[in-house]
């Protein structure tokens, strides 16, 4: 029988339960729960029909959105799993609640000032913009102080906005649902929740929640990682990302441009903002690694081919298949590396400090092949 031996991976946990962030993120999380089954659970108990369909389509949308953000929203790896449910949780619960109490207030402040005529037009455009990125935003800081090997760069941020934000929008379709058959007025109340989902999945989703909240979840790992850019410019291009977040939000919610044109322009044009601003990423994120990759390749940590196949997913399976049965140890030295050179993309992080993941490399490296006589039983 072969028997392989691996180094241990030194990877400290995504994720930590001992810190303030984390128990903040999860009492805000619940009372935004508590807000939510207050409002809703009387419609979900008098239409359950509706509900049943709502969960349906929530479960699908759920696994999709997943599949989109880990698949192709962050370079290179996906983020950890643990980070993944946190900022889809703090999506749908924590800002959607919250964004729901202080929608309530905002909204009646727009109908004093503007009258019930000129709120009926723009106190969505005034309201949602400021309320719902600045908590689907405050997610993804909360996230960064829940552990500091969650966000470590702007490829980071990105893609836990883009989760939070897709937690909001779930959630968001859910209550919309819902609320799609008290304005049926009771009439046929699965149709009209079937109308109101095939909306705003097949005909805005494509540019809403998620869209806004991944471009201010870039600035956010832009001013939170260690880039060794100035203080000020960092703040400068969150308070930037932040703004435009909340453009996008308000060129959505916004009278302008009606009609079934509007309905369909207005969620491309977030969609090529967002396309614009994970270029940005993507090329500054793929130049911090081919930096590092090349640094450790000259330290001997990598050889060549191994930092060439290790930036894209594909090429990584396909320098995996040619190493047959020892593929399994070849894959777990693979992520190794890729630890490695994820420790190393901060850049004012020491680079001796990447060392126990070096160690960990060359331990994978030399002993992965031990030969042992099966025992007969």
């Amino acid at each position: 029988m072969t028997v392989y031996a691996h180094a241990a991976v030194p990877r400290p946990p995504a994720v930590s339960a001992r810190t303030l962030g984390f128990w903040t993120l999860i009492a805000l999380s619940a009372f935004g729960l508590w807000t939510l089954r207050k409002d809703f659970l009387p419609v979900v108990m008098a239409f359950p029909g509706s509900a049943v369909l709502d969960l349906v389509v929530l479960a699908v949308s759920l696994a999709v959105a997943v599949w989109i953000a880990r698949r192709f929203l962050r370079p290179v790896q996906a983020p950890p799993w643990s980070g993944t449910w946190l900022a889809l949780m703090w999506g749908a619960f924590g800002a959607c609640g919250l964004a729901l109490v202080m929608n309530g207030l905002l909204l009646a402040a727009w109908s004093r000032v503007l009258g019930l005529e000129g709120a009926g037009d723009w106190a969505a455009a005034l309201t949602a913009p400021v309320n719902e990125e600045a908590v689907k935003a405050a997610g993804v800081m909360l996230l960064a102080c829940v552990s500091t090997r969650l966000v470590r760069s702007t490829a980071d941020g990105f893609v836990y906005g883009a989760l939070v934000g897709f937690g909001f929008q779930l959630m968001e379709n859910f209550t919309y649902g819902l609320n799609g058959v008290a304005l049926a007025g009771g009439v046929d109340p699965v149709a009209a929740t079937g109308q109101v989902l095939w909306v705003r999945i097949l005909l805005t989703g494509i540019g809403s929640h998620w869209t806004m909240s991944a471009v201010a979840g870039a600035g956010i790992g832009y001013l939170v990682s260690a880039s060794g850019r100035s203080t000020a410019r960092r703040v400068w291009v969150a308070v930037g990302c932040m703004a435009l977040a909340m453009g996008m939000h308000w060129l959505f919610d916004s009278p302008l441009f009606g009609g079934f044109a509007g309905a369909v322009g207005k969620p491309l044009v977030n969609f090529a903002i967002l396309i614009v601003v994970y270029l940005v990423v993507r090329r500054g994120f793929r130049a911090r690694w081919d930096e590092v990759a090349e640094e450790e390749v000259r330290a001997g940590s990598l050889a060549p081919v191994e930092a060439a196949s290790l930036s894209r997913r594909r090429a990584r399976r396909r320098y995996l298949r040619g190493f047959g049965p020892v593929r399994v140890a070849q894959e777990r030295m693979q992520q190794l590396q890729l630890d490695l050179l994820e420790e190393r993309v901060p850049r004012l992080l020491d680079p001796a400090a990447a060392q126990p993941w070096r160690d960990a490399v060359t331990g994978a490296r030399q002993g992965t092949l031990v030969e042992r006589t099966p025992l007969m039983l």
